[in-house]
């Protein structure tokens, strides 16, 4: 699948966003700016300049002057997409790769944060540095920014192991205020990773979007083939037909979906699973239906 540019990738995920998100999320949390139905925050003496709307009329005639209920205006949400833009992340079998999906979803998730009034940063590591780092900004050219430091990262990662825990220590030190952290990677067993994760979870609400491709779980039997490490380089000749490495290959997939599971389960992450050639909508907006934590005004 050839790469769309950014602005063909934000029109494409905002139409579907208008149609599949926006009623999934309508009502998850107070709007920014305040209206006839908000909830009040205090109740004071009305001001010249004050919305009338903000007056309470029976309240007024009791006190004998005229008041306002001032509608509390929910504080910006600050968030962070960490895309891991390595070799294995450039693997596609149904119509895209892991990270032109990857692509698609920050898409999706800088929509819905825009239409609230928050903002969203994007970073793309290659093998462990913050290589792209573009400023959370919640205008449409800063989602297409950050839509375009996902696409610029998909001609550029160098052969070798991602080192996928240094990219999120990097991200702690990064994202100082206390707000989201999206990290977007195929999070393979890795030392450290748990740690940095947990540690950044102090702070940030973290979202773990899992990106899979159906291949990478289930062989075809065709017999023999010759398969290559994209991240080291290295080959490998394996029987596709053989009944014992289908066993084999189905427990490893097995045991690193419970390990990974497991891991993010304890540092307290959303975790999300979206694979290419499906529908990613769903389990982001699932992921997005409990509010998250925000930093105070």
């Amino acid at each position: 699948m050839a790469a769309r540019s950014p602005e063909a990738v934000l029109r494409r995920v905002e139409f579907r966003v208008a149609r599949r998100l926006d009623g999934l999320l309508q009502g998850e949390r107070r709007g920014r700016r305040p209206g006839a139905g908000s909830e009040p925050a205090l109740t004071r003496a009305y001001e010249p300049g004050d919305d009338v709307r903000w007056v309470d009329w029976p309240l007024s005639a009791r006190l004998g002057e005229p008041t306002v209920r001032v509608p509390e205006i929910e504080p910006v949400l600050t968030a962070w997409a960490l895309v891991d833009a390595s070799p294995s992340m450039t693997y596609g079998t149904f119509a895209e790769t892991k990270l032109q999906l990857a692509q698609e979803v920050v898409a999706g998730l800088a929509t819905v944060l825009r239409r609230h009034g928050d903002q969203l940063g994007a970073i793309v590591t290659l093998a462990g540095d913050l290589d792209v780092v573009r400023p959370p900004r919640g205008d449409r050219r800063g989602v297409i920014a950050a839509i375009a430091a996902v696409r610029g990262g998909m001609h550029e990662a160098p052969p070798g192991r991602t080192d996928l825990a240094r990219a999120v220590t990097g991200l702690g030190r990064l994202a100082r205020h206390r707000g989201a952290a999206v990290i977007l990677s195929d999070f393979p067993r890795q030392d450290g990773l748990e740690l940095a994760l947990g540690t950044l979870a102090r702070r940030h609400e973290v979202v773990a979007v899992e990106l899979r491709d159906r291949r990478e779980r289930e062989l075809p039997a065709v017999g023999p083939v010759n398969l290559r490490d994209l991240e080291t380089g290295e080959r490998r000749q394996i029987d596709t037909a053989d009944p014992r490495f289908q066993r084999r290959f189905a427990e490893v997939v097995a045991e690193a979906d419970q390990e990974r599971a497991a891991m993010l389960a304890r540092v307290g992450a959303r975790h999300v699973i979206v694979e290419t050639g499906a529908d990613w909508l769903l389990p982001l907006a699932r992921a997005l239906e409990r509010p998250m934590r925000r930093r105070a005004a």
